[in-house]
């Protein structure tokens, strides 16, 4: 992450004004929408009643960041720096626990060079005690016990510890792993590679050295409309979301990068566009989340709101 000159965030400012006039309707930053359950399937729809019972979301640390403000909200200011958290998911489902997210490369514990320039830019914070197996240990899981890995997308405080979850299946925008290996123009910069190597085989005919699914649109990750992951390029090219119902806690939205502050939603605050891949996918994703909140009392959940974190309950604690 980076300091613009005030001339680019002025030019930031107003393509964001511009996206944020054109958007057309709640799903217009949206690609690969999944289409709805079929109706009048009762016992299906109390089969997953039942099973939402026994859902639960619990939120874990992997660290914090150290950077100006304005490097992910626009206009807002670069001194003093923020300290902002690496949040990341897990969801225990009957069919499977769910990882979104998996936070900066423990690698950074020993070694603060891992990063390379980017370390100084953001100034990781990691300690032994939120490794992430150690954080998994909070709620009696290790990485082998992991069934699906869900990466909001691949940079290098979302992805970092993609490659330590062999035996699970990931679940990724085949977009984003393309262009997390081979970036479009100026978008290479917060992709680690050494992060995302472990995901490719070695002199094998088979590219993937572990299972996955190459996602181009939504899926509903275990057919019963409880997780559905929901592709929404914004931040990066294959930027995805994930929507978990919860019998109590109701319909929660796990944003990745494409919500950093709840000032976005809540106020329509732009982001910082030079991290933008798709500037008006932000706002189509604000508008989203609206309306869920308002059609269905949703709630979201971000990875570096500072306040929103410290609020939040973490792991063992959970949502249900």
């Amino acid at each position: 992450m980076k300091t613009e000159p005030m001339a680019t965030r002025a030019w930031g400012f107003l393509v964001a004004a511009v996206a944020a006039i054109s958007i057309s309707g709640p799903a217009a930053g949206q690609a690969g929408s999944q289409a709805p359950a079929a109706a009048g399937d009762m016992a299906a729809a109390q089969a997953a009643a039942g099973d939402r019972e026994d859902i639960r979301l619990y939120a874990f640390s992997s660290g914090a960041l150290t950077l100006g403000k304005g490097a992910l909200i626009n206009f807002a200011p670069m001194d003093p720096p923020i300290t902002v958290p690496v949040g990341f998911y897990v969801v225990k489902h009957p069919k499977g626990n769910v990882l979104f997210d998996t936070g900066n490369n423990d690698k950074l514990i020993t070694d603060p060079n891992w990063w390379g320039k980017a370390n100084a830019a953001m100034k990781p914070a990691m300690t032994p005690d939120v490794a992430i197996d150690v954080q998994l240990k909070k709620i009696g899981l290790t990485p082998d016990d992991i069934t699906y890995v869900v990466p909001s997308h691949l940079h290098l405080d979302h992805g970092g510890n993609v490659g330590k979850f062999p035996n699970s299946t990931i679940v990724v925008q085949k977009s984003e792993l393309m262009n997390a290996f081979w970036p479009a123009p100026g978008t290479g910069g917060p992709y680690v590679i050494g992060d995302i190597l472990p995901l490719r085989a070695n002199e094998s005919t088979y590219p993937n050295a572990q299972k996955m699914i190459l996602l181009e649109g939504d899926m509903d990750l275990f057919g019963d409309g409880s997780l559905v992951i929901k592709r929404w390029v914004a931040h990066t090219p294959g930027s995805q979301m994930m929507v978990v119902k919860l019998k109590n806690q109701g319909t929660t939205i796990l944003t990745g990068d494409n919500v950093y502050f709840r000032e976005n939603v809540e106020k329509n605050v732009p982001p910082n566009l030079v991290l933008a891949y798709n500037p008006q996918g932000f706002f189509t994703a604000f508008e989203w989340i609206r309306m869920m909140m308002a059609t269905e009392k949703a709630d979201f959940f971000t990875a570096h709101d500072p306040d929103a974190f410290k609020a939040m309950k973490k792991a063992p604690e959970y949502y249900d």
